[in-house]
């Protein structure tokens, strides 16, 4: 344990490309993100889980976040949004602390890093399944936004406290 009963945690980086919207189905529910498709042009993808390890660890997950949905949309000349949904798994051994160490989430073309957003998430609560959302206006030329092609969580360390 470290300072304050917090423990360290690190994650795997996670990718996903991104492309146009799915269509509706009966099947599937609608896209969670962007939130306002009339805004502009967007690309959309899904990472199905990412999760924060014990420090130590190979194989014991502290906290992390499931169906996570992700979007980017030209929404105004040079800016781009970058649009996070998920659902946090707290349904695991430690409760997820968010503050200190932000989830850093990568706009890429090829393997060029066009934009990074921080997202400080709020604590993934012990025995929940909560919907979290983010969004982050990046600084990127409107003629590079036909280039994006994935978006990725980045690997980081993060930070966790006993469930009570």
């Amino acid at each position: 344990m470290t300072e304050g009963n917090q423990e360290s945690c690190y994650s795997h980086r996670q990718f996903c490309s991104l492309g146009p919207l799915p269509p509706r189905t009966p099947a599937r529910p609608d896209p969670q993100v962007p939130r306002e498709r009339a805004l502009g042009r967007c690309a959309h993808g899904k990472i199905g889980a990412f999760y924060f390890f014990r420090d130590g660890s190979e194989d014991d997950p502290a906290f992390g976040f499931c169906d996570i949905e992700l979007s980017v949309q030209h929404v105004a000349p040079g800016t781009v949004r970058l649009e996070l949904y998920c659902i946090a798994d707290g349904y695991q051994s430690l409760r997820g602390v968010g503050t200190r160490h932000p989830l850093r989430i990568a706009v890429m073309a090829g393997d060029r890093m066009l934009g990074v957003a921080d997202w400080h998430f709020a604590d993934v609560i012990c025995g929940h399944a909560d919907p979290m959302s983010f969004a982050a206006d990046l600084d990127i030329a409107d003629e590079l936004f036909a280039q994006i092609d994935r978006a990725e969580l980045m690997k980081t360390i993060g930070e966790a406290r006993p469930c009570e």
